[in-house]
């Protein structure tokens, strides 16, 4: 079995990963859990582990400089790194380091037992052939290197296509709640502002216009159906201030909620 480490400030996300998937079926077994790279460097250095897992931001030391300390001192372990959506740029970081594999958070089951599958292959393939080719080693870390950026790049792009998807659904689920982008950022693991940016990105339109919009139209739905004070229709949909309710309203229909009332009645 080859030996294996996670890495996580927190020992929730540790234990679910372990339960996961059947680690065994591709000849892994988990046998060290640590709460920061600090920690986590020092494991490897005494025991030696075959594949860290490891999230990148933690206290102490993060998953960059645990990745790095880990070249300096040239321990053979395969390392997948466990990243949120708003760090991509971050995690780019260790790809210098050769790092090949990469896990979006929420993590996709499929996905890392496919990275496991490949490798528990090299590992196969390293302890049958311990041989170094130099430049052409080089050359071939370094194709895999960007191949893996790319690979890494896609399945960004992917998730944050899924996560705004995800978030249009959150919004008609609870648009008569309090809402905020940064709320909302910090439910889906996103900066603020990257979030506003990847949402006018997918959508055209800024969170608050979104929301104003969708919270609009279902403002004239309840004036189309019914005979709900104004008042009442406003903080159904989520509006406290309802002269901001009203200035809305007129910004995206045309006319005040009375007028359209009585257009609608006519």
């Amino acid at each position: 079995m080859y030996r294996v480490m996670i890495v996580d400030d927190e020992q929730v996300v540790c234990q679910g990963m372990q339960r996961l998937i059947d680690w065994g079926s591709y000849g892994f077994q988990v046998v060290r859990t640590a709460s920061d790279g600090q920690e986590a460097l020092e494991l490897q250095l005494q025991e030696h582990f075959d594949l860290i897992v490891t999230d990148l931001k933690m206290p102490r030391m993060d998953g960059v400089e645990l990745v790095r300390q880990l070249a300096e001192r040239q321990e053979n372990c395969k390392v997948i790194i466990v990243s949120a959506y708003g760090e991509f740029s971050y995690a780019q970081a260790v790809m210098e380091y050769g790092v090949q594999y990469y896990l979006l958070k929420p993590i996709n089951e499929v996905v890392l037992c496919g990275y496991l599958s490949r490798i528990a292959e090299q590992l196969s393939a390293n302890g049958e052939t311990e041989q170094a080719e130099g430049e052409e080693d080089f050359a071939e870390e370094a194709e895999q290197t960007g191949a893996a950026c790319k690979q890494f790049e896609h399945l960004y792009r992917l998730s944050a296509n899924g996560v705004i998807t995800e978030l249009l659904g959150y919004i008609n689920d609870h648009y008569s709640e309090p809402l905020t982008l940064n709320l909302l950022a910090k439910l889906y693991s996103f900066s603020p502002v990257y979030l506003g940016r990847l949402f006018k990105k997918e959508t055209g339109l800024s969170f608050n216009e979104y929301l104003n919009s969708y919270r609009i139209r279902a403002a004239v739905e309840y004036i189309d159906g019914g005979h709900d004070m104004i008042y009442e229709i406003a903080e159904r949909v989520g509006y406290r201030d309802i002269n901001y309710f009203y200035k809305c309203f007129k910004a995206l229909v045309g006319t005040t909620p009375g007028e359209y009332r009585n257009r609608f009645n006519q």
